[in-house]
């Protein structure tokens, strides 16, 4: 043989060679895959569309396979299949036998048992929002891995030291999980590229370590729902790149460092449900790119902070100590839409500006120690306002303006600050709106707890107030009402006839009024009623009979009212037919003008009983006032449209 074709031979038997091996190693990377998938429970049949997986078939190129890409080589550099609808476990997925391996994404499917496989060429992970168990493993700790998430799964056990190892790593997520023991310092001492760092909702226990300040590329901190204790570290100043400081519900203790006023890119800081204590750091008003100042539930103190911060969206700082004057400098923040001071030690009037924040949604400043007028501009435009909360104050009860203006009403607390001008919203349609799947409700002194998809929940409770006057016939309007509690009150005068229009009502207490005149026949209307106590009022006549009322057996919720008869009291209306209207209306005179006798004679006699008895007696001092009222009342009708 020649040596040309000695050479030609030889090129040709290494060529064949290389194309035997190459084979081989795609039928081992295609072999390794398909065995996994043999492994797994796909989705399909019946209702549920067919598995992605069902095109990996050895009929069909590897690299045509879903989910799946390829390098010019033909080997599989990733694996991408989130959401596939497919359970099963990792035990069979050899990912030695995949060598160009770089990323692995299986989110969002139902892949349980403990994580063995060893990711030494890595660059990206992603087994979030599956069921997996165990421990995190060393065998993860991959030097390439940029990208690592495990959040939503069941992993318990700490967090390996050895991921430190993991020095170009960007984003580290293993929240939702049930971690505990300490975060290891070493990792923020060998990460400096780290942007993201989510370990939120474990049970991770210990001090944040001083050395997160390495972490000089950290944007988002979410560390909240833990065991954490101890102080925030004063070295989390350097982090300058922060955006989100989240810190809620742990055990932090001590103040609020200074040096969080260095972050000056920061957006959203929460630390509220931990235990700081004193002051507000005079620093945090140089952050001006805060949206969300959020550290309810704490036992700061001193006065409120002067924030010279113009994009702030919301503000909580309820249930801590502080103290002093409604910030003026709130009035400056128009892109506010949620204030709440609830639950301090806040005193004085509330300024007339506070009514110039248009973008403003929900305000709560419950709870306080505010007294005095509430103050509008007359020139100020509707509100935006959704939800209202001043109970608990000392407010004069004077609202009919800021109710005027404020169109969008769906939530309005006004325990203890009660004012007559409310009937104008009766209308309106007021609601409790449920905004999250859990709401508690005070109701008759007790709670009651509503979870799940209620779209729309509607309670009035006006109780133990002094509103006086009729009961506006407008109430019955409301056809979505399920409570009403006007009891222990003023109200005189008939229950409107119409009551019975309240078809989806299911507790009723008008008790403790001065209401006359007979129960309304529409009252048996009220299929859903299965709680009503009409008890200490002046009404007169036969109970009305109905299928819904006949199962309220309790003869007390309409004692102390001397003029019924009828089922469930043992007092018979017989032969009282014909007297029983006669008696109504006559009682119902007396009651009219006793509501209002003792507003003429104030009248009468003049300047004493405003100085001398109005001031040591108290059924005067309502009477009289109500009379006041009702000409407020006649005058804001006129100018008060909606």
């Amino acid at each position: 043989m020649t040596p040309l074709r000695q050479i030609q031979a030889s090129l040709l038997q290494t060529s064949f060679l290389l194309l035997v091996c190459t084979s081989s190693v795609f039928d081992q990377e295609a072999g390794s895959l398909l065995r996994w998938k043999s492994t797994l429970a796909l989705a399909g049949g019946g209702d549920q569309p067919p598995s992605p997986l069902l095109s990996w078939s050895p009929a069909k190129p590897m690299c045509s396979w879903f989910g799946l890409r390829c390098d010019s080589a033909g080997h599989v550099t990733e694996i991408n299949i989130p959401r596939a609808g497919f359970s099963g476990t990792l035990a069979a997925l050899d990912l030695p036998a995949l060598p160009a391996l770089t990323r692995l994404n299986l989110r969002g499917n139902n892949i349980t048992g403990i994580i063995l496989a060893n990711t030494t060429n890595l660059a990206y992970l992603d087994l979030s929002q599956n069921s997996l168990s165990g421990e995190i493993t060393d065998t993860l700790a991959s030097r390439r891995m940029r990208y690592f998430n495990l959040s939503s799964n069941e992993l318990h056990g700490l967090i390996p030291q050895s991921m430190s190892g993991m020095r170009e790593v960007r984003v580290f997520d293993v929240s939702r999980n049930n971690l505990t023991g300490a975060i290891p310092p070493e990792l923020f001492m060998n990460w400096p590229e780290i942007t993201t760092f989510h370990a939120q909702n474990n049970s991770l226990a210990g001090r944040i370590p001083p050395e997160i300040s390495n972490a000089s590329k950290l944007e988002p901190l979410f560390l909240y729902r833990n065991n954490l204790f101890g102080q925030i570290p004063v070295e989390i100043g350097r982090l300058t790149s922060l955006q989100h400081i989240m810190m809620a519900w742990t055990s932090l203790t001590g103040p609020i460092p200074h040096s969080v006023g260095n972050l000056t890119t920061l957006e959203a800081l929460d630390l509220s449900a931990n235990q700081l204590e004193g002051e507000v750091p005079a620093t945090i008003s140089s952050l001006q790119s805060l949206r969300f100042l959020v550290i309810n539930d704490n036992k700061l103190s001193g006065v409120v902070l002067y924030l010279n911060i113009t994009e702030l969206v919301g503000i909580s700082l309820s249930n801590n100590s502080f103290t002093g004057e409604f910030p003026i400098a709130f009035c400056q923040q128009a892109s506010l839409r949620i204030l709440d001071l609830s639950n301090n030690q806040l005193f004085g009037e509330l300024p007339h500006c506070l009514w110039n924040l248009q973008q403003l949604l929900f305000m709560d400043l419950s709870s306080n120690a505010f007294s005095g007028r509430l103050q509008m501009l007359k020139d100020s435009n509707y509100l935006s306002l959704e939800s209202v909360h001043l109970a608990n104050n000392s407010l004069i009860r004077r609202f009919s303006l800021i109710l005027k203006r404020c169109r969008r009403l769906l939530i309005l607390d006004l325990e203890f600050n009660i004012p007559l001008q409310i009937s104008y919203l009766i209308s309106r349609q007021l609601v409790f709106y449920v905004y999250i799947e859990r709401i508690n409700i005070n109701w008759k002194r007790q709670y009651h707890t509503f979870e799940g998809a209620i779209a729309l929940m509607t309670g009035i409770d006006l109780s133990s107030n002094y509103l006086s006057g009729d009961i506006p016939p407008e109430l019955t309007s409301l056809e979505g009402l399920r409570f009403l509690n006007l009891s222990r009150n003023h109200l005189c005068g008939d229950i409107p006839k119409d009551i019975g229009n309240l078809k989806t009502l299911e507790s009723l207490d008008l008790s403790w009024n001065e209401l006359s005149g007979s129960i309304p026949s529409s009252m048996s209307q009220l299929k859903s009623l299965d709680s009503l106590n009409l008890s200490s009022n002046h009404l007169v006549g036969e109970i009305p009979t109905g299928s819904q009322l006949e199962t309220l057996v309790e003869p007390s919720i309409y004692s102390n009212n001397f003029g019924i008869c009828g089922f469930p009291l043992n007092i018979s209306c017989s032969n009282g037919s014909n007297s029983a209207p006669a008696l109504s209306a006559h009682s119902h005179e007396i009651e009219v003008l006793s509501c209002y006798y003792s507003v003429l004679a104030g009248l009468t006699f003049g300047f004493w009983l405003w100085s001398g008895l109005l001031l040591l007696l108290k059924p005067w001092r309502v009477v009289v006032f109500h009379y006041i009222d009702q000409i407020q009342e006649s005058a804001a009708k006129r100018n008060f449209s909606f």
